[in-house]
């Protein structure tokens, strides 16, 4: 029934997983973000590092940083496996600051034996962190 919530499980391996029920989610998808309301199509996407958003019946929302995964959306259900996930409250502001600050060194310093994809990955999953804990839409 498209008015019943949407619930969701975010899995992780090496966490219990999360089981919630929502009126809205919106996820980090790889072709950009997307909003899941009850009565979704049925999907399966590719998550990119990022924010995923979860309003409930009072249109109260919350926040979760996710690393690179995937997401399923079928019969008002969305199952999300991603490397790895943590609750707003859960994430340390100054350890996710001191990561995006090396990312961000790695990256400028152009030296031979930086590997790019993996700092640059490091600086989206700081980047993420970072914006979950402080509460952001975007």
């Amino acid at each position: 029934m498209p008015d019943d919530p949407i619930q969701i499980k975010l899995c992780a391996p090496e966490r219990s997983p999360v089981k919630l029920a929502v009126s809205e989610a919106v996820l980090p998808g790889k072709t950009g973000v997307f909003t899941v309301l009850p009565g979704h199509t049925p999907c399966l996407t590719e998550l990119t590092p990022g924010v995923v958003l979860t309003y409930d019946a009072n249109e109260q929302v919350d926040h979760y940083a996710v690393t690179d995964g995937f997401a399923e959306v079928r019969d008002n259900r969305v199952i999300i496996l991603a490397t790895a996930f943590e609750h707003r409250a859960e994430i340390d502001p100054e350890r996710a600051e001191a990561a995006r600050k090396r990312a961000e060194e790695r990256l400028a310093s152009a030296h031979p034996q930086v590997d790019t994809a993996r700092a640059t990955a490091a600086l989206h999953r700081a980047l993420a962190r970072i914006r979950a804990h402080n509460a952001e839409i975007v």
